[in-house]
C-alpha cells in the first residue's frame, strides 16, 4: 500500500519554475530517499508534501486522502511529522521539557487527557510517555540539560523525539545528517532503521551523503532542476549513467 502519492506536481516562485511535473510513490514501511545535487528541488518539494507551500498544479495524496489543498497543521494531525536541516527545538526548555509539550499538544489535539486541569505539574501519563521516547531515541541522561547546551547530534535526536511524540505514520526528514560526525551520522542512521523497525513508522528523507542514502533507503528519488530524472532501488541508481551524469557531469564522465 502507498501511504503517499505525489502526482505531476508543480511549483514556481514568480517566473522561476522549481519543481516540474514530479511524481512519486512511497510504500508504508519503507524509507524512500530523494537525492539531487543543490537547488535540485529537494526542500520546496519537501514543503509541498507537508503542506508548508502550496502547488502551483497536481496533487499530493496521503493514505489514500487528497490532501493537497491541506494546510501544514491538517496534515500533521492527519499523520505527517516533519524535521529540518536545522533542528527547531525550544532552546530553553530542557530535553524534559520539549519532548513534554510535544506530547501534550498531541494529546489535546486528540482530545486525550492531559490529566487533573488545577494541576501545576505534567501529569505523570505524559511524563511517563516523554521519558519512555527519550530512552527509545538514545537520549536517557540529558533529560536536565536545556537543549542550547546539547552537541549538534543531540538536537538532531530530541528534534526526532519531539517528531515522534505526535505519533506520526510518515516522518518526512530533510537533511538529517547535515553537519554532523562520521559517528553521528552512523547513529543518526541506526536511529532511522530503528524507528521504522520498532515503530512502524514510514521514512521519506532527503541526504547528501550517498553511504547513507545506500545503506538505508528502500527506493531512491533522483532530482535535478526541478525534474524528477530516475526512481528506482539502491542497485537501479547506483550504476545509472543519468544519475552519473547528475553529480559528475558531460565533461568528467566523457573525458
Amino acid at each position: 500500500m502507498d501511504i503517499l502519492k505525489v502526482d505531476q506536481v508543480c511549483k514556481s516562485y514568480g517566473a522561476l519554475e522549481v519543481l516540474k511535473q514530479v511524481s512519486l510513490a512511497v510504500s508504508q514501511g519503507s524509507i524512500f530517499a530523494i537525492i539531487g545535487p543543490n537547488g535540485a528541488g529537494k526542500t520546496t518539494l519537501f514543503k509541498v508534501m507537508t503542506g508548508e507551500s502550496p502547488a502551483n498544479g497536481g496533487s499530493v495524496w496521503f493514505h489514500g486522502e487528497d490532501v493537497t489543498s491541506a494546510p501544514a497543521h491538517r496534515r500533521a494531525r492527519a499523520g505527517i511529522g516533519r524535521t529540518f536541516q536545522v533542528a527547531r527545538v525550544f532552546n530553553d526548555f530542557s530535553v524534559r521539557e520539549n519532548v513534554i509539550a510535544a506530547v501534550e499538544a498531541r494529546r489535546r489535539n486528540q482530545r486525550q487527557s492531559l490529566g487533573r486541569w488545577w494541576a501545576i505539574k505534567p501529569d505523570s501519563a505524559v511524563v511517563s510517555e516523554a521519558e519512555a521516547l527519550i530512552d527509545e531515541i538514545g537520549l536517557d541522561g540529558s533529560e536536565d540539560v536545556a537543549a542550547r547546551f546539547l552537541s549538534h547530534g543531540d538536537r538532531k535526536r530530541l528534534e526526532f523525539v519531539i517528531a515522534l511524540a505526535l505519533q506520526p505514520r510518515l516522518l518526512m526528514l530533510d537533511e538529517p545528517t547535515a553537519g554532523m560526525s562520521p559517528a553521528d551520522r552512523l547513529g543518526i542512521a541506526e536511529l532511522i532503521v530503528r524507528i521504522r523497525d520498532r515503530l512502524g513508522v514510514t521514512v521519506v528523507m532527503t541526504e547528501h551523503d550517498m553511504d547513507i542514502v545506500f545503506k538505508l533507503a528502500d527506493r531512491v528519488l533522483v532530482l535535478n532542476y526541478g525534474e524528477v530524472v530516475v526512481t528506482g532501488t539502491v542497485e537501479e541508481i547506483r550504476g545509472n549513467p543519468a544519475v552519473q551524469e547528475v553529480y559528475l557531469g558531460k565533461e568528467v564522465l566523457h573525458a
